[in-house]
């Protein structure tokens, strides 16, 4: 009992010696080499293979030696090619001299021989198959050839062989039999796999091209907008000079942001801090609460601001602004039959906390939970990136952020920045 057992842990090394080692080639070698230096790591592979488990046999019955050498033969040359074919060969005999010269080193150069010359045939056949099941095929035809190639020079040396004799050949070299398919199908998927995988990046490097461009729209959308209901103000006839004065200036400024913008996303559509400076939480979001008051009044919203004076944090003032504003825009969308924005800002510790409530419609979990990423949006006609661009910045800015929100009740922003000492 302990001898089979012996056996059987040997037989399983046998196999893992041949998963582990083209495992490795297949997960990390492959995809980083050429033609050339694929062969030799295939060769290279291959032949470890085959010592080990010349190296580990097993023997159920006497005079009667099995191990799985054929199996990383025929695997190794059909995809390493006929070169590599040759090297496998010739590694598989010297190490059988090595081992011992007998009657049975003679019989193998036969075997090998003869079984090389049927490779050297199936190799470029098998190379040019696409489909998995036409390569398995390929695969079950050597290794069959391989297996009838010892079974006919058992039978001939061994003529009376034993019941149980025939019993653990048949058994043992129909495991072999399976396992080369069963290797040739794992690297076949493997392999088509990571091609899907390489034409899934392709496609996610021209989905960023269609993003970048829909997120330039969306982004460029709000200083636009309110630069067109300022322009739209300044045709009324009755307004003083010092408003006119104020709807230009903040018309330019808007339009500076929305240039700014398109530079930002033409680099790279990541928002990045480059000019960082301190910024005055209080006068930075008067400033935001002042460009989105207009579509506030339009949307029946009243804005409620507490703040807390001489509070800097540093980032970059238009990026800081471009966060905010989406944010703002946001909440008064939420509620489209009117309602309350109440936007506060306070100190914790080393932290400064800033809350945009709405009392809107809310959002439920699952909606929470995809917030933020490309192309999801509550609105019907939203796109998603505006709220994924705030994620962006907030983060670039090592702030953190948070959501809390029940429908029909409303969504609390809290957002959260380091505060730096003037």
């Amino acid at each position: 009992m302990n001898i089979l057992l012996e056996d059987i842990q040997i037989f399983l090394l046998n196999l893992s010696f041949v998963f582990f080692l083209y495992f490795l080639y297949h997960k990390f070698i492959e995809r980083h080499s050429h033609r050339i230096s694929n062969e030799i790591f295939v060769a290279v592979i291959s032949g470890i293979s085959i010592i080990l488990c010349m190296t580990f046999t097993i023997s159920p019955v006497p005079s009667f030696i099995f191990d799985m050498r054929q199996l990383p033969l025929i695997i190794g040359a059909l995809y390493g090619g006929r070169r590599v074919l040759i090297f496998l060969v010739i590694t598989l005999l010297s190490y059988r001299y090595f081992i011992g010269m007998d009657e049975g080193y003679y019989a193998s150069i036969i075997i090998y021989s003869i079984l090389a010359i049927i490779l050297w045939y199936l190799i470029p056949r098998f190379t040019k198959m696409i489909q998995i099941k036409d390569k398995v095929k390929i695969a079950a035809v050597a290794a069959s050839f391989g297996i009838v190639l010892i079974l006919t020079l058992i039978f001939l040396i061994s003529p009376n062989a034993s019941p149980i004799k025939l019993v653990f050949t048949v058994v043992l070299y129909g495991t072999q039999f399976i396992g080369i398919l069963f290797f040739v199908t794992l690297i076949e998927r493997a392999r088509t796999e990571r091609m899907i995988l390489e034409e899934l990046k392709k496609l996610e490097k021209l989905k960023i091209v269609s993003e970048i461009a829909a997120s330039i729209s969306h982004e460029v959308r709000n200083p636009l907008t309110v630069t067109r209901g300022f322009i739209q103000l300044l045709r009324e006839s009755n307004i003083p000079d010092d408003k006119k004065q104020m709807y230009v200036r903040l018309s330019l400024e808007e339009l500076d942001r929305a240039e700014e913008i398109i530079t930002d996303y033409l680099t790279f559509a990541k928002p990045s801090l480059e000019n960082v400076q301190m910024l005055e939480l209080q006068d930075e979001l008067q400033y935001v609460l002042k460009v989105v008051s207009p579509y506030a009044t339009m949307n029946s919203v009243h804005i409620n601001f507490k703040s807390v004076s001489n509070l800097f944090i540093a980032g970059e003032k238009q990026k800081f602004h471009q966060c905010f504003i989406n944010l703002a825009k946001n909440a008064i969308e939420a509620m489209p039959e009117g309602g309350k924005l109440t936007v506060s800002v306070e100190q914790e510790d080393d932290k400064a906390i800033i809350l945009i409530q709405d009392s809107g419609v809310g959002m439920t979990e699952e909606q929470l939970s995809r917030l933020g990423t490309p192309y999801y949006s509550t609105k019907e006609k939203g796109t998603g990136l505006g709220t994924m661009v705030v994620f962006s910045i907030i983060k670039v800015m090592h702030g953190e952020i948070s959501i809390k929100s029940k429908v029909g009740e409303g969504t609390c922003f809290t957002l959260a920045f380091p505060i730096v000492n003037k």
